[in-house]
């Protein structure tokens, strides 16, 4: 690859990452004034709850990452975010599309070893499920980016990552573990998509 190709790339990837905030930050951003101002907190009856077949539940499935209880629980996932959709968006070829399928895995995981009678809002789900993606990526698809990836996560992160591990009062370990899971079982069997799409991705 020359130096024109490898420059065309990066501004490509650089685009894909502004895109992925505006994707992913914008709706959080968005429903949490929309669920204050407009529906009074409402939003956030349709979180997930596990193995239980109503509407609510089921639409916390796609929307769950969407419901945030406060500001600073806001604030926290989305600066997570901020950070690894800017690794994701630099190394990933079909960003959006893979998003899309972490939030629903996840919110499925979720939804099947969640406790029962307990109700699961977040995006913390999605920020664990692009981890993993990141994680199988590197260790099962040989996609040597998310390795970097996942060092640079991991240095920054280990102690945070650990605590999102462990059961706590008022944490969804649930989506924090489902999450992971599911984000390992799609980034183990990413690289065929992720070779396919350009001729200039990597390996």
């Amino acid at each position: 690859m020359n130096w024109q190709s490898m420059l065309s790339l990066i501004m490509m990837r650089l685009q894909q990452v502004i895109g992925l905030y505006a994707f992913v930050l914008g709706p959080i951003w968005v429903m949490f004034f929309l669920n204050k101002i407009v529906m009074f907190g409402l939003w956030n009856i349709f979180g997930i709850v596990p193995r239980t077949l109503d509407l609510g539940s089921l639409i916390g499935i796609f929307a769950s990452w969407t419901m945030h209880g406060n500001f600073a629980h806001l604030l926290s996932n989305s600066f997570v975010l901020l950070q690894i959709l800017f690794l994701f968006g630099l190394f990933e070829n079909n960003a959006y599309r893979t998003v899309l399928k972490l939030i629903v895995a996840s919110g499925i995981m979720t939804w099947l070893i969640g406790s029962p009678l307990s109700i699961h809002i977040g995006a913390s789900g999605l920020c664990f499920a692009m981890l993993g993606y990141m994680i199988g990526g590197a260790l099962f698809a040989r996609r040597w980016g998310y390795l970097l990836a996942c060092i640079i996560m991991g240095t920054g992160y280990w102690l945070t990552i650990k605590q999102g591990l462990m059961p706590q009062p008022g944490i969804s370990f649930a989506a924090h573990f489902g999450g992971l899971c599911a984000g390992l079982l799609l980034g183990a069997n990413s690289k065929h998509a992720y070779t396919s799409i350009t001729k200039y991705s990597y390996k």
